[in-house]
């Protein structure tokens, strides 16, 4: 009878492993565990990158799931990022009161950009500026439409500024230092990422806010501070200071962010950074009014000769218009379809 019994067993543990063993079909994304970093996203399949400037700017439309609500329940991606910090400035102008627009300079050394479009399906669709510096790339080795990007995969945790489809804008600019609070309980993300969470899971400035209160946020080198603006016209800088989350909510039609920390600093009586007073006399004299065209002119004079972007986007309508390289002449427009 021994034989018959050792059969028996080894069938019944075949058919535990048939019903039981993760079969592959297609491509899966495996959830996080704090031991096991999260994988790459695979989704979505096909890329389709397209050249759209000389500088130069490519876009690409990313669809499907690219695995950031996953990562949000551990904050542990299984990627790295490269490069230096950037210097960079924003501003908010809601004055004429029908169309809130945000601006943003991004300055660094020249790397090809990407603008990216996202429509995640467990969040909001959005367009983004992505440095590809970060992902390998640089002037001498540009991303081949034709090549393997599978790399760009990842490139939605890593905007440094955007617009989501319910007209929330998120920038950020280099800051001498940050100190965020902690709290074990709390899932711990970049501060890029942090980005990334604001444009895929909230709607307005007050959202953002209490959405960030719930992650830690890990700064590296260098730190940053973030500006948030909404079509209803709401604006706010948001730094960390001494452990605590400082929110400093616009008091004008307008606001403005550069490189250094504006809580406690004076600003906007004393300022000694030229490209803030730049900006913030410009919309003052216009009291916060601008069209996109004169938020571009504004942009123009507050730029470095290491700009690499201008953006503006218009937080009504959806309209984006962009500068490559200070060629402000030559500004490409977008829209991102924006919900009612």
């Amino acid at each position: 009878m021994a034989v018959p019994f050792i059969l028996v067993f080894f069938i019944a543990c075949l058919f535990t492993l048939q019903a039981y063993w993760p079969v592959e079909e297609g491509i899966e994304v495996e959830v996080p565990t704090k031991e096991e970093p999260t994988e790459a996203p695979e989704e979505p399949r096909s890329l389709t990158l397209e050249k759209v400037d000389n500088y130069p700017l490519y876009v690409l439309r990313l669809g499907g799931d690219y695995g950031f609500s996953e990562f949000l329940r551990t904050g542990v991606l299984n990627f790295s990022f490269g490069g230096p910090g950037p210097s960079c400035a924003c501003f908010s102008a809601s004055g004429n009161g029908s169309d809130p627009l945000f601006g943003r300079n991004f300055d660094f050394p020249s790397n090809p950009a990407l603008l990216l479009f996202t429509d995640p399906p467990d969040g909001y669709a959005s367009v983004s500026m992505v440095d590809l510096g970060y992902f390998g790339y640089s002037m001498g080795r540009l991303p081949e439409p034709d090549g393997d990007l599978e790399v760009l995969k990842m490139t939605p945790y890593l905007p440094f500024d955007g617009m989501n489809e319910h007209g929330l804008a998120v920038g950020m600019a280099a800051i001498p230092s940050a100190e965020p609070p902690y709290d074990s309980g709390r899932v711990t993300i970049g501060e890029i990422q942090v980005i990334r969470l604001l444009l895929d899971k909230a709607r307005c400035v007050e959202e953002a806010i209490s959405l960030l209160g719930e992650y830690n946020v890990e700064m590296t080198d260098p730190p940053i501070h973030y500006m948030l603006a909404d079509r209803a016209g709401s604006s706010a800088i948001v730094e960390f200071i001494g452990g605590e989350m400082k929110v400093l909510q616009g008091g004008e039609p307008w606001q403005v962010m550069t490189n250094f920390i504006v809580h406690g600093s004076g600003a906007p009586r004393i300022v000694s950074c030229s490209r803030y007073v730049s900006a913030y006399d410009g919309l003052r004299g216009a009291n916060g009014s601008v069209v996109m065209a004169e938020a571009m002119g504004l942009l123009e004079v507050s730029s470095q000769t290491s700009t690499i972007w201008s953006c503006v986007y218009n937080l009504e309508t959806g309209d984006i218009l962009i500068a490559m390289g200070r060629k402000y002449n030559d500004a490409l427009s977008f829209q991102l379809p924006l919900a009612q």
